[in-house]
């Protein structure tokens, strides 16, 4: 049986339903690379989990040279048709590892791409793998949302219209993940159903893990813009920790 991952990642429907999420947030993100993380120009940037490229791109046209790695052979396909860069390399690959053209000045894991797997044990993984990824000195940057906020504000249910499709997404807590259920009802085709499993890591939960995989963690932000996490209202938990 395939992980739910392996199919919804390789429909055209992922792209479709998040394509309200804009190139101008992924320069945001970039911004904390390069102005908050001080990672300077022309450092190698591994964009772990990169989806179709939006944010590999936003790196290579701040300067940075860049691999993205995705498990997804459609998403690859797409972010080499719709953001090819000189400066950006795309390969298929799975996140626990291991990681072409290693060791990187910086690993990035951008828009809540971590926490897919079963177990605990393979989160950890990834995190040890990332971290060995990066050279002495380098940078590790995770991008999640706020579990305790989603948790408070998660919404059971939302139906929308998509070029005369009905897109019905349904959303429940079964701890430790928050999952979703999402129904592509087109009147041309077959009903279609995904869904998406996200382990809800605390901040705190985050810092242990990201420590037990030999990083320090320097910064834990709430934005893009690097303001400060709070539990209770920051929408992202966003965490720069270094190989020493």
């Amino acid at each position: 049986m395939n992980d739910w991952y392996d199919s919804w990642f390789e429909s055209p429907w992922y792209m479709r339903l998040y394509r309200h999420r804009s190139a101008d947030e992924a320069r945001r993100a970039v911004h904390l690379v390069l102005d908050i993380a001080r990672i300077p120009r022309n450092a190698r940037v591994l964009d772990l989990c990169c989806g179709y490229g939006r944010h590999a791109m936003a790196l290579a046209e701040a300067g940075y040279h860049v691999t993205g790695l995705d498990n997804s052979t459609y998403l690859i396909d797409r972010a080499r048709e719709v953001f090819p860069h000189p400066n950006v390399h795309y390969v298929v690959g799975d996140m626990r590892g291991p990681y072409p053209h290693a060791p990187f000045d910086v690993i990035v894991n951008f828009f809540t791409s971590f926490g897919y797997f079963d177990t605990h044990a393979e989160h950890q993984q990834v995190l040890t793998t990332m971290a060995e990824g990066v050279r002495p000195g380098g940078t590790v940057i995770i991008d999640l949302f706020n579990a305790d906020r989603v948790r408070a504000t998660l919404v059971p249910e939302s139906m929308d219209m998509m070029d005369g499709v009905t897109i019905i997404q349904e959303r429940w807590i079964d701890e430790p993940f928050v999952r979703k259920r999402i129904t592509i009802n087109n009147p041309c085709s077959t009903e279609q159903t995904f869904e998406e499993r996200v382990w809800l890591y605390s901040r705190n939960e985050l810092v242990a893990m990201l420590t037990t995989a030999g990083l320090v963690v320097q910064h834990v932000f709430g934005t893009y813009d690097g303001d400060p996490f709070h539990d209770s209202t920051s929408e992202r938990c966003i965490v720069i920790a270094q190989r020493l």
